[in-house]
């Protein structure tokens, strides 16, 4: 993307004070992005998370300090903006330099990411539900493991039969291996054949709220082993102290329909803007 190789930009207002975009690492971004998360009224969303990850960081800065910062995923999305307090008025102004000068076509935001939403209707032509993001849920467990079906960590040995699977298991095998490095992925198990497997992933590493996911292997799909598995991840969640939260696609209704009958709930999405 253009961005990725265009160092600084500056822009003026009307009252000549400078504002400045400096491409740098995550790493130098990370007090802002703690006021950012704590800005947030729900739960960090894991996939914007590993966008954030991967993407190009950008700081906003005046000519005394650093007053905000954006981030880009790998494929020119933009999916995080953040703006201390007092820029606030001048957000659309920012926002809409930023747009033009990074050549910003579209954008990822979460529904209660407030500042970024605001800025992202006040300037996109067209916008969607990309998303539906689970952030309530009953304690309730309405389906037990049942007798017969195993669940253990996956590890590095079992690389090699999870990537004999459909794509849905994992979006890429290096995704694949660092989630089975981490210990983040638990394999059901009966009768020595795999029913499917269970992600279970911390969104933040200094905060116990952790994303549950699923897939169920097609030989026993249609069975209830979807829900089997997002009860035994909640059950495991609300046992440890730990908060679930849960996210799919706006168009995986049979994701959705799992979720809500495991006892999430949802008020959120995630909305995808063009610009």
């Amino acid at each position: 993307m253009i961005f990725l190789y265009q160092e600084n930009f500056r822009i003026f207002s009307k009252n000549g004070s400078m504002i400045e975009f400096k491409n740098v690492p995550l790493a130098s971004l990370r007090d802002l992005r703690e006021q950012y998360l704590a800005s947030l009224r729900y739960p960090q969303e894991l996939h914007c998370e590993w966008l954030v990850a991967k993407g190009t960081c950008v700081s906003i800065e005046t000519d005394v300090e650093r007053v905000g910062y954006f981030v880009c995923s790998e494929e020119g999305q933009l999916v995080e903006f953040y703006l201390l307090d007092k820029m606030f008025t001048r957000k659309e102004e920012i926002f809409g330099r930023m747009l033009g000068e990074f050549q910003i076509k579209n954008a990822f935001c979460k529904s209660f990411d407030d500042l970024f939403m605001t800025c992202c209707h006040t300037f996109c032509r067209f916008c969607k539900i990309g998303g539906i993001l689970f952030r309530f849920f009953t304690d309730e467990i309405v389906m037990p493991l049942p007798a017969g079906v195993t669940v253990r960590k996956a590890k590095e040995i079992d690389v090699p039969l999870l990537l004999t699977h459909d794509s849905d298991l994992y979006e890429s095998p290096e995704e694949l291996n660092y989630t089975v490095s981490k210990r983040m992925i638990l394999m059901y198990e009966k009768d020595g054949a795999l029913v499917g497997c269970g992600y279970l992933i911390r969104v933040l590493p200094d905060k116990d709220i952790f994303d549950v996911g699923m897939w169920v292997n097609p030989a026993f799909r249609r069975q209830g082993y979807a829900v089997m598995i997002i009860s035994h991840l909640k059950k495991t969640c609300l046992k440890a102290g730990y908060v679930p939260v849960a996210g799919c696609a706006a168009d995986n209704v049979a994701s959705r329909r799992t979720l809500e009958r495991c006892g999430f709930m949802t008020k959120h999405c995630a909305v995808v803007f063009e610009f």
